[in-house]
């Protein structure tokens, strides 16, 4: 498979930029196994191809280099819109509290996101669904949660904006890797 065939666009082309850019092109081409026929599956399928795509990359340079591959994606993920809505909703807001409340229920059912202030320095987010329209409908649980660390770095990104503080987020557990819930900690670094 030549690289002209693999997609350029939408966010599966912007993994394979990634880590052309950052591991080099034979590495990419590798783990973009049959990314050229992505746009013909169906749900579950593409769910399958990311899971065995990470697994390969894994493979390819190991575990932390393929965490900072996905922060690099969840850095995309979270855009200049989110981040903008997420400063409005702190601007429309009295409190911590209350923003967390608002960031909990915008734009989704009611109890699908829980976020809670634990202290002055963390934050608790539960996910009760994934969100991810790449992963949602998988058929065989990711044997880790590397993947999701695309949403552990969104969720950096997020509350950076918000907060103007230095954040960092620990990914708890996933829904695709089996839990029930996804869930994160939010640590306020900064002061």
């Amino acid at each position: 498979m030549g690289s002209t065939n693999l997609p350029k666009t939408g966010r599966i082309g912007r993994f394979g930029k990634i880590i052309e850019k950052d591991l080099g092109q034979d590495l990419m081409l590798g783990v973009m196994l049959d990314s050229d026929k992505y746009v013909s599956f169906k749900a579950p399928e593409k769910a399958a191809w990311w899971n065995s795509a990470v697994e390969r990359l894994e493979k390819g340079v190991g575990n932390e280099k393929a965490i900072d591959v996905m922060r690099s994606c969840g850095q995309k993920c979270c855009g200049q819109g989110i981040r903008k809505t997420a400063k409005r909703l702190m601007d429309e807001s009295k409190s911590m509290e209350e923003f967390l409340e608002k960031a909990s229920t915008y734009e989704v059912k009611e109890g699908e996101i829980e976020y809670k202030l634990k202290d002055d320095n963390t934050i608790i987010g539960i996910f009760k669904r994934c969100f991810c329209g790449q992963v949602k409908q998988i058929k065989v649980q990711f044997k880790n949660k590397t993947y999701c660390q695309c949403s552990a770095e969104f969720h950096r990104q997020f509350f950076e904006a918000v907060l103007e503080k230095p954040i960092r987020v620990e990914l708890v557990q996933s829904i695709i890797s089996g839990a029930k819930t996804c869930k994160f900690i939010i640590h306020i670094e900064g002061e």
